[in-house]
């Protein structure tokens, strides 16, 4: 008699191990009560709610306009990979020729494809808390070990130097430095980049910076995005990049991020993103181009600026109204990171952040994101990518909302 073996497909125990994305969880389910033919108002977004400018839809319909598209190189177009050089270089203060940079399907395709490429089993990459939702799970996709330091709203949602000397040791690989940050907008300044990489070199020589400069261009009230190559010349070039056009020139969905690293982590990646996904979409490609070096993509980009400065002073105005609310003023991005432990917990109807964003959503149709995804419970994160219109009418919705509610005690 055969024995019958099992026919049941498993998943694995890597795979079991990641979360999904909580924002794109919230999206989806805002979409749902959209298309029920509710009036939901998503205050979840990260995405910029503008066009693009006008060079970057231009460039894409004359290429469609005038001739076959294929695949483009796995790296990345070469007038892509040196738009982007030369940009970046200009900024930074620091030479990158074309082999140090390369093109990906955004962002966090390029975050992705570091860790794939230079993690080792038991390889600690600090991340700092409120962090982008992703990073923990990228990293253990990559076989790394996330190791979490909090920062606090009363020190600016900056993280101190003496938290994170008390995580950094001999495994330690990365530090992740995201500023302006998701969630809470707060940005470092080159004397704080200056002071982290003191306890960094004293703690951990070895260690590399990784800096996800996305929101670098969206910030307001005459702070100044910190370049870390200039902020630690003559101190150190252990420093990768993380950037693009997606947040900036309201880019999303074209899908293009840059990774700016050493020649042989680049070639590295590249195999890598090679046997995945290959070469970024090549329209998408050819926009980005048109984003880096068109100066009439400047004009635009500061409009958008203006625009989310006037919403954000719209917003922290609105909230610091509410009762029980407490925000902190956000240097960029666009996002506010609102303190709500008055309304959760011990002597409140509603358990926790996240019964409290859902509480919104469902009997409100207002979207947010609770605080527990990004490592902060207690908070949510309100977006203001939306219009002036949509954030008074959110505002007025989740005033009600926590009116309805018995605060805390």
């Amino acid at each position: 008699m055969i024995e019958r073996v099992s026919s049941e497909l498993t998943i694995n125990r890597l795979a079991t191990a990641i979360q999904p994305s909580a924002t794109l969880a919230v999206s989806g389910r805002a979409g749902e009560l959209r298309a029920a033919g509710k009036s939901v108002l998503n205050l979840a977004a990260g995405q910029p709610d503008f066009r693009p400018p006008a060079p970057v839809a231009e460039a894409v319909a004359k290429l469609v306009g005038s001739s076959p598209i294929h695949y483009a190189p796995v790296p990345g177009l070469p007038e892509l990979r040196d738009a982007a050089a030369s940009e970046l270089s200009e900024y930074h203060g620091h030479p990158f020729a074309r082999e140090q940079v390369m093109v990906s399907c955004g962002a966090k395709h390029s975050l992705a494809n570091l860790f794939l490429v230079t993690l080792d089993p038991g390889d600690e990459v600090v991340v700092i808390s409120p962090y982008w939702v992703s990073y923990p799970d990228m990293i253990r996709l990559g076989g790394g070990v996330p190791k979490v330091v909090s920062a606090t709203a009363e020190d600016g949602w900056r993280v101190k130097p003496e938290a994170l000397a008390a995580v950094l040791g001999p495994k330690t690989r990365y530090v992740i430095i995201n500023s302006p940050s998701n969630p809470t907008g707060a940005g470092y300044s080159a004397a704080d980049l200056s002071a982290l990489y003191d306890v960094i070199e004293a703690e951990a020589p070895q260690a590399w910076l990784v800096c996800d400069d996305i929101y670098r261009k969206l910030v307001y009230d005459g702070f100044e995005h910190a370049s870390a190559f200039r902020a630690l010349a003559g101190r150190s070039e252990q420093i990768i990049l993380i950037d693009g056009v997606s947040k900036s020139h309201a880019m999303t969905g074209y899908r293009i991020g840059f990774l700016a690293a050493p020649k042989h982590v680049i070639a590295a990646a590249s195999r890598v993103q090679g046997q995945m996904t290959s070469g970024a979409s090549t329209p998408a490609q050819h926009a980005a181009i048109a984003a880096l070096s068109d100066p009439r993509c400047d004009g635009a980009v500061a409009a958008m600026r203006d625009a989310f400065a006037r919403r954000r002073a719209l917003i922290l105005s609105g909230l610091a109204e509410i009762p029980g609310v407490r925000v902190s003023s956000p240097e960029g991005a666009f996002y506010v990171f609102a303190d709500v432990n008055a309304f959760i917990g011990e002597g409140s109807s509603i358990a926790d952040d996240v019964a409290l964003a859902t509480h919104l959503l469902e009997n409100k149709l207002v979207a947010t994101v609770p605080g527990s995804a990004f490592g902060a419970p207690g908070f949510i994160r309100i977006s203001y990518a939306t219009s002036d219109e949509q954030i008074t009418e959110g505002l007025s919705r989740i005033r009600e909302a926590l009116a309805d509610l018995r605060p805390a005690v």
